[in-house]
């Protein structure tokens, strides 16, 4: 089977398309700001205060998460966050970054994403030091994530030269 990529790549697009995954990439980032500074309302991305949101706390009067709370949450994020990741993975893919450079960055963001999805389970119902699991996740998701954005930009926008044989640079 083919991959996927193998003709086209970020590097030789036109402008426009540059443009449009640009804006798709910085939407992302967007997004997942706006989800770290509201994880940081939460629980000021304090082991204490996660655990605290997820297990309920005495000097907070939080009530724990109920089986129905957990189970809403893990339902969207099984929907939302592998799609999210698969298009970024994606995009990676179409840069020239090294093979392996692909699949460990693909390994560690839907790695990420696996401790996320679990971890408020763990938190719950076994122990609050699974916060640490989840805090794990959270890192590698996003580390991952400012890769994924930051080596397709860099292909995109700081080489000039294309790859692709007879195109000289110029754009429409």
């Amino acid at each position: 089977m083919r991959n996927f990529n193998a003709r086209f790549r970020l590097r030789d697009s036109d402008r426009h398309i540059r443009l449009l995954y640009t804006q798709f990439l910085f939407l992302m980032l967007v997004g997942f700001l706006f989800s770290f500074f509201w994880a940081h309302s939460m629980t000021s991305l304090s082991p204490q205060g996660i655990a605290d949101h997820y297990r309920g706390s005495d000097a907070t009067f939080g009530e724990p998460m109920s089986f129905r709370e957990l189970a809403e949450v893990t339902h969207f994020h099984l929907f939302t966050m592998p799609v999210v990741f698969m298009i970024l993975v994606h995009v990676l893919y179409l840069t020239q970054a090294s093979h392996a450079t692909q699949v460990w960055l693909t390994w560690l963001s839907f790695g990420g994403v696996a401790l996320d999805i679990l971890s408020p389970w763990l938190i719950s119902y076994v122990s609050p030091i699974f916060v640490l699991t989840m805090l794990a996740g959270d890192t590698l998701m996003m580390g991952s994530f400012l890769a994924m954005m930051a080596i397709p930009l860099y292909e995109m926008w700081i080489l000039k030269q294309p790859l692709m044989a007879g195109k000289r640079g110029e754009e429409s």
